[in-house]
């Protein structure tokens, strides 16, 4: 099984969940994440309530805007947050 705490150690806590039988059964809590209001490009359009992609510190990401605009590819946005392994993009940075 692919270990994401291991894989993702350094951006993510590994408290706030717990295994069974080596399964997952809780989401991550993230509180080392350090990338908040830097830049990323959208690579896959993300539409309204839905995940896209974006090109992020020199990798590929799943994506979603809790706004209800669509982010096409080239797009600049701007990191505000992390649900799991998904950032959470905007348009503009987070105040």
């Amino acid at each position: 099984m692919f270990n994401v705490v291991k894989a993702f150690g350094s951006i993510f806590s590994t408290q706030g969940y717990s295994t069974a039988n080596n399964m997952l059964i809780k989401n991550y809590v993230n509180t080392n994440f350090n990338y908040f209001n830097e830049e990323a490009v959208v690579d896959e359009s993300i539409y309204p309530n839905q995940t896209g992609r974006v090109r992020f510190q020199g990798s590929w990401w799943p994506a979603r805007c809790d706004r209800q605009i669509t982010l096409t590819p080239g797009d600049t946005v701007y990191v505000i947050g992390v649900d799991n392994i998904t950032l959470l993009v905007s348009l503009a940075p987070a105040e």
